[in-house]
This record gives C-alpha cells, structure tokens and sequence, in this order.
C-alpha cells in the first residue's frame, strides 16, 4: 500500500516528465523549422542553432541547480511579459507598415 507522499512524489514526477517531452518537442519542432527553412551554410541557420543550443543549455541549468523558485517565478514572470510586449509592438508596427 502507497502512502500520500509516495503518490505525491509520483505526481511530481510525471508534471516533471510531461515538462520535459514538452521543451524537448518544441525545441525538436523549432530545430526542424530552421532546417526545412533555411540551407545549413546560411547564417540565420547557424544563429538559430546556436540560440537553440543555448536555450537547452540553460533550461539544463535551471533544472540541475538549486535555485530559489521565487527567483526563477519572477524571471519568468519578467520573461513572459517581455516577449508579450515585444510581440505586441511587433503587431502594431505590421499594422502600420500595411496602413501606409
């Protein structure tokens, strides 16, 4: 018979895991973007690599060091305005540009 921790600890796990599969397919998805987009010699292909590298790299980081969640919530929280506000200019300035 399983305790409440034990269960709990499995829930963990599998948010955990279900986490992972989706950064890994969205990073698998954006990988194969780049390549049915752009030739392998082309540079915009090589910085979408590299920022692909990084962005792994650092999701790594985050998940093996222990670092204050408060932290990582608020930088996230910063993250995701950030790229709603730059999307949101963005619009506006397509807006714009097919209003001339």
């Amino acid at each position: 018979m399983t305790d409440k921790k034990e269960i709990e600890e499995e829930n963990e796990n599998n948010c955990g895991w279900k986490a992972y599969q989706k950064i890994k397919n969205a990073l698998d998805g954006l990988y194969e973007i780049l390549s049915l987009s752009f030739d392998e010699d082309n540079v915009l292909y090589q910085c979408g690599l590299d920022n692909l590298e990084r962005l792994k790299e650092t999701i790594v980081d985050v998940l093996t060091h222990d670092y204050d969640s408060k932290e990582i919530q608020y930088k996230l929280r910063e993250l995701e305005y950030g790229m709603k506000h730059s999307l949101f200019f963005e619009e506006e300035k397509e807006k714009a540009k097919k209003t001339k």
